[in-house]
């Protein structure tokens, strides 16, 4: 049977097909060919070559190659030239923002790095996949792993002191953590709200919600009451008494705000115990009173300083001020949700929580755990 040829209209390669076959695929860059009439229907004149480009290229072994070449080093140059030119205009642009928005709040953007330790591994003070962070008032410092069910605790100076496991790796994932200034860790996994002491690992109990599992969120505060945000039908908030009990249900939180839906609430509260929920579905920042009353909406201004790009996650400080950690800067508004200013980090962060005297500790995606001092930098606010 005649092997009759013509070139891929995608690489120009040469493809080499039989009488009557009317698809072909290119054995070079895959593509998936529809052969020309003339050459499966068996009439009218067969050229020796169909040519899918406006050009003509040499149909020799040697022009083929040659062509082949060429198109190689086109697609190179041009995929290197993108991605040097987003990477460039990318640093401009963050560079640009960054002194912009850090004339407001101080000259240099390096903040002093007082604790660093970590890093990936599966030993004793290493962590795979590490996720969450919660310190307790006597500075112990609480470590958990997305995947493996694992729990590492470091003293105040990041020493390692012990590790436990609070599930089955398999069956649970760690969806959120949270210390009471007592060590007592405030866990979701499973999607429900555990608590273990944060030393031993020992279950202490559970909270729960009046419809069932499907917490996303927990924050300690500083009475001793927990509160949650729960996704399962609803965007609701939740607050827990220090006795466990339900003080707080806030149905809708989110959606009965904006009129559109919300599947994943983060929450952070002050020491006044003002609420403070970010909803990734509306792109904004939630502001609600001890007793649930809505305050404010910010964090989703257009053009303006202060608007969100990609949020991790969020905590105050004991000034009542929200910081947000997003992409690679920490971003500061006030406790009406007035824009302060950017830090720069340098580093993108999974979680962080603030201490005692401004020490910001923060996780950053190469499962090194950091410890930040802001008690200077705060001064200029």
């Amino acid at each position: 049977m005649r092997i009759r040829e013509f070139d891929c209209p995608s690489c120009g390669a040469s493809l080499k097909i039989k009488r009557n076959q009317m698809t072909s695929t290119c054995p070079y860059c895959g593509s998936s060919v529809i052969v020309p009439s003339e050459l499966f229907s068996g009439t009218g004149t067969v050229p020796h070559k169909i040519t899918g480009f406006p050009i003509t290229l040499n149909t020799g072994h040697v022009g083929k190659l040659f062509s082949r070449i060429i198109l190689s080093i086109v697609l190179i140059t041009l995929l290197t030239g993108g991605i040097v030119f987003f990477f460039v205009m990318k640093t401009s642009s963050v560079i640009e923002s960054g002194m912009d928005t850090f004339k407001t709040t101080s000259e240099s953007s390096d903040l002093p790095v007082v604790l660093e330790f970590g890093g990936t591994g599966m030993g004793a003070g290493l962590f795979q996949n590490a996720r969450y962070i919660a310190v307790d008032a006597n500075g112990h410092i609480y470590i958990g792993e997305f995947e493996t069910g694992r729990i590492q605790v470091f003293d105040t100076n990041g020493i390692y002191i012990t590790q436990w496991s609070f599930g089955d790796p398999d069956n649970y994932y760690l969806q959120a953590m949270a210390a009471s200034r007592n060590g007592e860790l405030y866990l979701i996994y499973g999607s429900e709200l555990l608590i273990h002491d944060g030393m031993t690992g020992e279950l202490l109990g559970s909270l729960a919600h009046p419809n069932g599992w499907g917490f996303d969120d927990v924050a300690a505060c500083v009475d001793g009451s927990v509160v949650a945000s729960w996704y399962k039908h609803s965007d609701d908030i939740i607050r827990f008494s220090p006795e466990g009990r339900v003080d707080l249900l806030l149905e809708e939180a989110i959606s009965g705000q904006s009129g559109d839906s919300e599947l994943s609430t983060d929450v952070t509260v002050d020491g006044m115990g003002n609420i403070f929920a970010y909803g990734s579905f509306n792109e904004s920042f939630f502001k609600f009173s001890p007793d649930g009353r809505f305050l404010n909406r910010f964090g989703s201004d257009g053009d303006r300083p202060g608007q969100l790009t990609s949020p991790s996650c969020i905590c105050t400080d004991p000034q009542g001020r929200l910081w947000v950690s997003d992409f690679m800067d920490l971003i500061i508004f006030d406790n009406d949700g007035l824009y302060i200013g950017t830090i720069d980090l340098n580093c993108s962060i999974y979680d962080m929580v603030m201490g005692d005297n401004y020490q910001l500790y923060g996780i950053t995606v190469d499962d090194v755990i950091i410890q930040l001092d802001l008690s200077e930098y705060i001064e200029e606010l």
